[in-house]
């Protein structure tokens, strides 16, 4: 049986802290535009917390 997927992008999500407030934040970064619909779910997503 042939394997039919293959790799389309990637999508990054880095957490940072702001060492002043301690507060931490998300970076998110897509390599593909194809993938900015989701990478826009996840940083709505992430936002919530």
């Amino acid at each position: 049986m042939e394997n039919n997927i293959e790799e389309c992008g990637n999508v990054i999500v880095s957490v940072l802290k702001d060492v002043k407030t301690g507060f931490n934040f998300f970076k998110v970064k897509t390599d593909c535009e194809d993938l900015l619909p989701i990478s826009y779910i996840i940083e709505d997503t992430l936002k919530l917390y």
